[in-house]
């Protein structure tokens, strides 16, 4: 399954990928042409790496509303 969302700028979406990346989360640029942030969870993905997206999304929020 993909998730994908957008955030109130790009600015802020640029924040977000710089961010996720130096948490060590990567490849969650949205499509070239729609844009947006985009997390493929698949079966083979483990709980692990969900629950540390799902922490470093509120971590972000809670610093960047």
């Amino acid at each position: 399954m993909n998730v994908s969302f957008n955030l109130a700028s790009e600015e802020l979406e640029a924040k977000f990928l710089k961010e996720a990346g130096e948490k060590g989360l990567y490849a969650l640029k949205g499509h070239r042409s729609v844009g947006g942030i985009r997390a493929s969870i698949y079966n083979a993905m483990p709980l692990a790496g969900v629950d540390t997206l799902a922490s470093f999304m509120k971590e972000f929020e809670s610093k960047n509303g």
